[in-house]
């Protein structure tokens, strides 16, 4: 099972690095073609309407909700049945969703007055354009969703994965080719081809290989269509932070300077690239698997992958987010070099990728920790303590923002995604009754503590280099980022030798045995 996972992990890790780095360069293409300004904050916010109808559907989640249902029928030996509850998601949700996205094409000047009530009347005028262009996009996500987490229950993951690679090529091209004619137009264009493409046309294939067996189905009173909808349901009616945070941001955002949503964007998509590769691909990989565990009632071996899989992921995103905010400015001056960024522009958004990194390892954590309740088919506790969570931490936005501008922003949204991932990992503790969660607690508690002191030693050698090297040009911001580094990966092990983690030796072994070079 372990083997099985970590191979599945591998080729979601593969896609999401990739994904990263094509996100980078989508933003960057973004950077370089229209700067950050009123224009790029207008067509950031565009995509409140089209993300909150992909959430009000638990298009987001559909891996979550439809792999235990599909797991269900195929551990009962009735796959059969399975394929009725497939088709007929896909008929039922399908149709509602794209009633749906007409009723928002209808009422988008209505709605992006309420969710962006900061805009001039020009720039609300741009948001509600560019909505309007990217909300059928939404269709053909909701649809490969399903499609892909078919897949993912008969263990193929390489074609899903290749998704979210065609949707940001499809807006590169979208910004390279058509921005110059077309301006800020040409990337929601992309937007659009790219959904067409990656997220629907090519996993109506993959799921033909998968063997799935479609047929129009309306089919609503399936037992395995209302279990499904008994699982999707509390998703969509709550409000989690995980979900939530970027409207909120977006929604304070557009009181605030020009430029700022687009500066919180920069900064939170950087802060993406580490947590997508390691807490969003251990993540999905290991999801179908525990889902499997559940339906086959082996708990003990359920909790043996929960404590594995945190582990590691605490192991590699505490260093990570205590070097990004280390070394922030010049990352960002080594990562949007030579666009229409400059001085305060690449500053500010150093800045917001600074505070945003405090939460990396809870945006991790909170992957796997969701979907050890999804596992076991809850996901009423999730959505609960998610609604809560978020009501409870809008005031900490709105006052950040008054006192701090678009870095109380970045500095509420972590506050608000630790203190949610806090709470569900005592929560899923407690009901798979976890004999191994005070030994979690102090691997967090020492590795917190060795990744703090690590961080301020590089934090200090940072601020050193940068008065003898011209770390503004890219070769100097990369010599400056390799010698911080290495120091800080350097100092992290010692302090993890003397305060007797035992885990780092043995991933280290396991590190030196998958190089092939141990024998």
């Amino acid at each position: 099972m372990h083997r099985r996972i970590a191979a599945a992990t591998g080729i979601v890790m593969a896609s999401v690095l990739l994904s990263r780095v094509l996100g980078f360069f989508r933003d960057w293409t973004l950077a370089h073609q229209m700067g950050s300004n009123a224009v790029t904050d207008a067509y950031n916010a565009a995509f409140t309407l089209p993300d909150f109808l992909n959430y009000l559907i638990a298009g987001g989640s559909l891996s979550v909700t439809f792999i235990p249902v599909f797991a269900k029928y195929a551990a009962e030996k009735r796959e059969e049945e399975g394929w009725r509850v497939f088709s007929t998601v896909i008929t039922v949700m399908g149709f509602v969703l794209i009633g749906l996205v007409l009723l928002g094409e209808l009422f988008a000047p209505h709605i992006v007055n309420w969710i962006s009530p900061g805009f001039s009347p020009p720039e609300r005028a741009r948001v509600v354009f560019l909505t309007r262009l990217m909300l059928p996009a939404q269709i053909c996500f909701y649809e490969g969703s399903i499609l892909s987490a078919v897949q993912y229950a008969k263990g193929q993951f390489v074609i899903p994965s290749l998704a979210p690679l065609i949707y940001n090529i499809g807006i590169i091209l979208g910004g390279i080719l058509l921005a110059p004619r077309i301006g800020i137009t040409g990337f929601a264009v992309g937007v659009l081809g790219g959904a067409i493409a990656g997220n629907f046309l090519l996993q109506i294939y993959g799921a033909y290989r998968a063997g799935a067996i479609f047929s129009p189905s309306f089919d609503v009173k399936h037992p395995g269509f209302w279990l499904f909808l008994k699982l999707s349901v509390p998703i969509m009616l709550a409000v989690s932070v995980s979900f939530a945070d970027d409207w909120i941001i977006r929604y304070f955002g557009s009181y605030l300077q020009a430029a700022s949503i687009t500066w919180l964007t920069y900064g939170k998509n950087l802060m993406r690239v580490p947590l997508g590769l390691v807490g969003q691909g251990v993540g999905v990989a290991s999801f179908p698997f525990l889902a499997q565990l559940y339906s086959e009632k082996k708990f003990e071996e359920l909790n043996r992958v929960l404590n594995t899989t945190f582990k590691g992921l605490i192991f590699l995103l505490l260093p990570i987010s205590a070097l990004t905010i280390a070394q922030s400015v010049p990352v960002v001056n080594l990562v949007f070099s030579h666009t229409r960024m400059h001085g305060q522009d690449l500053y500010a958004t150093g800045q917001t990728l600074a505070y945003f990194s405090i939460g990396m390892f809870a945006w991790g954590a909170q992957y796997i920790l969701a979907r050890g309740f999804y596992a076991t088919r809850d996901t009423i506790t999730p959505a609960i303590v998610g609604t809560v969570m978020t009501a409870l931490n809008i005031p900490v936005y709105w006052w950040l923002a008054h006192h701090m501008q678009y870095v109380g922003l970045a500095l509420a949204s972590s506050f608000g995604i630790i203190a949610y991932t806090l709470v569900l990992f005592i929560l899923l503790n407690r009901r798979t009754k976890n004999p191994e969660e005070s030994s979690l607690v102090i691997f967090f508690l020492k590795m917190t503590s060795a990744s703090l002191m690590a961080g301020i030693v590089c934090y200090r050698l940072t601020l050193l280099l940068e008065s003898h090297l011209p770390w503004q040009k890219i070769w100097g911001a990369l010599v400056l980022l390799v010698i911080v580094t290495s120091a800080g990966i350097l100092l992290l092990g010692i302090l993890l030798k003397i305060l007797r983690v035992p885990e780092l030796d043995h991933y280290l072994r396991k590190a030196w045995a998958y190089t092939g070079l141990a024998g």
